[in-house]
């Protein structure tokens, strides 16, 4: 900001000095914050986050670098004031979430390209000077994390509706709980999950008679439950009479890329060290809160020693202190002396009074490899002392740790499971209570999306407030038309997206591959798709991103055919979705001809196989291949009196062949097969208007 105005007053050379200065200082900034500078355009720096690897946290990262960049804004201005007396230079930030197609064009590794770029630059355009605003798919990735101020929908070119758009003031002060669940004005009760939560109490309740450590952990797929479970035992936990301390951690896309980061957060919570605290004030915070719980037995020198230790361990900078000094060139023995000190807080925090401890640890596929290591050497050395570590995470974890918690007698493992359909329902009907009657197709739209994932539910649901399909008054009313159009948003599959880009290359090129196709598909289409892809199909089993349909009807196909199925129908969406138009097009092409051939075969499911084939042909663009296996998927369901499937394919290849004038004899020969079979499917229904129809329309023919 302010750009423009400078280059009236200075020379160019010392306008272009303050500008790559600018830039320069701002492309720091990005990096640092794990972004990618694409492009310099004059006095813009446009950047993306995710384009490389994407992580859960992309858009919380963009965001604290947009508040970054605000505050080199404010020391450039003052830099610019004070060398060249001009006031005014700053900076203001855009920031949209979407996606996206990078590369390719002139400019191969900056272009990037798509509606989502406008509406950043739009943001960008709109904000005041000193300011940051974001557009609302970005706040729903980060509801919560920030101070924000709603603004006036704005108009973006080439957008229909208006964009919901938001200021950011700040950070929020540092917490436990990151984001929000569940929808506001809203009380549910948990649904489903009675069971597992009878067993943590029933831990809690073992903690306390047997007086020994114990380990539970919950394992869930995102949004499953695992954070409701967790807050219903802290709500019952807590209005027990017994009396117990309590530490808490929870690991971040961010922690799990620092050692000892979970560590620290465990620390943090505990001792209310602050990320804004400065390091005299952490320092002096760790001393506090464990110098007094060594002084009795080791005294005050030694219980220094164990503070200064663990501080340094975990990041909290130390060298000068005396008891680290002569180790510095020794990181074993400060990681074991300090790892003795964390396991003896444990030990000693309960001591005085006898209550046991309790260590609530979340979303541990996360954590970082180091604390994971600690939290073993804990299980290992505290088996005597009253504490539970109640652990909550992904299965991904048992990937990284087979290991996790592998000393007998010690672990109990409870896995979640997706609701079934009359929990999905019972949910629903907590999620809509609000409306007077729920309609049929509001509830089958929650609960076939989100196939039995609460977390997916409640954030369809927000959606649908959203974008005004529900119309949250006194009471709740649904707007039937904006029902209609309403699509599954990309907030629900920024998960499952993140674990798809942390794949090996070979593994995630595979299962893009599998989703050309279908969310169920046979290994040897997918090897006709590409050969080493079918490859990699034992590590996505391994994995959980695909499960073998043992039980699937494969008589009558070909020998030795195995099926598959991805895990969930929203990661088939996503997979689908990051595959290029262009690869889409050529894989379509190859799975019609490896189904069109296993069709030839004369198969007890050739009929299934004729209309799949004349879909992927239709995907791949060869209409008149898709035309004549819909004509001949239409007359083998004609001879199974399957009139709908009749209709549906008759319909399909119509369109595809467009207008009966100046059709060639093929084409002309193939309408008549498809009039033909429609026809005396209508006969059969009786249908005898729409059999006309088609009869002159034969006749014309």
């Amino acid at each position: 900001v302010g750009s423009t105005t400078l280059a009236q007053q200075l020379d160019p050379e010392a306008v272009s000095a303050v500008m790559d200065d600018a830039l320069s200082r701002g492309t720091a900034i990005v990096q640092a914050h794990r972004g990618r500078v694409l492009q310099y355009a004059g006095d813009n720096i446009l950047a993306a986050f995710g384009s490389e690897e994407s992580r859960e946290d992309d858009a919380e990262r963009a965001v604290h670098g947009g508040l970054a960049l605000l505050e080199l804004g404010k020391v450039l201005g003052a830099e610019v004031l004070a060398l060249h007396g001009h006031a005014g230079f700053n900076v203001r930030v855009g920031i949209h979430t979407g996606g996206v197609l990078l590369g390719g064009g002139v400019d191969a590794e900056g272009t990037i390209r798509g509606i989502a770029v406008n509406i950043a630059a739009r943001m960008e355009q709109t904000a005041p000077a000193g300011a940051l605003r974001i557009s609302h798919d970005t706040y729903a990735q980060v509801r919560g994390l920030f101070e924000v101020d709603a603004q006036e929908p704005l108009a973006v070119k080439g957008v229909d509706a208006p964009v919901q758009s938001y200021l950011v003031r700040r950070a929020k002060p540092r917490q436990f709980r990151i984001g929000t669940r569940g929808i506001e004005g809203v009380a549910t009760k948990m649904i489903g999950r009675d069971a597992e939560l009878e067993a943590l109490q029933a831990s809690y309740h073992r903690l306390f008679e047997q007086r020994q450590l114990s380990a539970v952990t919950v394992v869930a797929e995102a949004g499953i439950g695992k954070s409701r479970l967790l807050y219903e035992f802290e709500a019952w936990s807590e209005a027990r009479p017994e009396s117990f301390y309590l530490f808490r951690g929870r690991a971040t896309p961010a922690t799990g890329s620092q050692a000892y980061g979970l560590l620290r957060d465990i620390l943090a919570w505990r001792f209310q060290i602050h990320d804004d605290d400065t390091v005299e004030a952490a320092r002096q915070k760790m001393e506090d809160g464990i110098v007094p719980l060594f002084l009795h037995d080791d005294g005050p020198d030694l219980a220094e020693g164990h503070a200064h230790l663990l501080g340094h361990l975990i990041g909290i900078e130390w060298k000068g202190s005396r008891h680290i000094k002569g180790i510095l060139d020794d990181p074993k023995q400060i990681r074991n002396r300090a790892f003795h000190a964390a396991a003896q807080i444990f030990r000693r925090v309960g001591a005085g009074d006898g209550s046991p401890v309790i260590l609530q640890l979340e979303d541990l596929h996360w954590a970082d490899s180091e604390s994971l290591d600690f939290l073993n050497y804990l299980a290992e050395v505290n088996r005597d002392v009253a504490l539970l570590v109640l652990g909550f995470t992904r299965p991904t974890l048992f990937e990284r740790r087979s290991d996790w918690h592998s000393i007998e007698g010690i672990h109990t493992r409870i896995d979640l499971a997706p609701l079934g359909k009359t929990e999905s329902r019972m949910l629903a009907n907590e999620l809509l209570q609000k409306l007077p009657e729920i309609p049929a197709a509001l509830r089958e739209l929650l609960t076939s999306s989100a196939e039995g994932n609460p977390f997916y539910m409640e954030e369809l649901t927000k959606m649908l407030i959203d974008q005004g399909a529900i119309e949250t008054g006194d009471p709740w009313r649904v707007n039937a038309q904006r029902l209609l159009v309403t699509q599954v948003p990309p907030t629900l599959t920024g998960v499952l997206q993140a674990r798809l880009d942390g794949l090996p290359q070979a593994e995630k090129r595979a299962l893009q591959q599998a989703s050309i196709v279908g969310a169920v598909f046979w290994d040897q289409a997918l090897a006709a798709v590409e050969a080493q892809a079918a490859e990699q199909l034992p590590a996505l089993v391994q994995r959980e991103l695909t499960l073998p349909r043992t039980d699937a009807q494969l008589d009558g196909l070909r020998a030795g055919l195995r099926e598959y199925a991805f895990r969930h129908q929203v990661l088939h969406q996503v997979t689908y979705d990051t595959v290029l138009k262009r690869t889409k097009r050529e894989g379509h092409a190859r799975v019609a001809a490896w189904l069109a051939g296993l069709a030839d075969q004369g198969s007890l499911r050739a009929g299934d196989l004729l209309g799949q084939a004349a879909e992927h042909f239709e995907q791949a663009g060869d209409q008149a291949q898709a035309a004549e296996f819909h004509a001949r998927a239409a007359e083998q369901a004609g001879q199974r009196l399957a009139h709908e499937r009749v209709l549906l394919h008759v319909g399909r290849a119509l369109a595809l062949l467009g207008a009966a004038h100046g059709a060639t004899p093929a084409q002309a020969e193939l309408r008549w097969r498809l009039l033909w079979v429609r026809a005396t499917s209508l006969e059969l229904q009786a249908l005898r208007d729409e059999q006309a129809a088609d009869l002159d329309a034969l006749g014309q023919l």
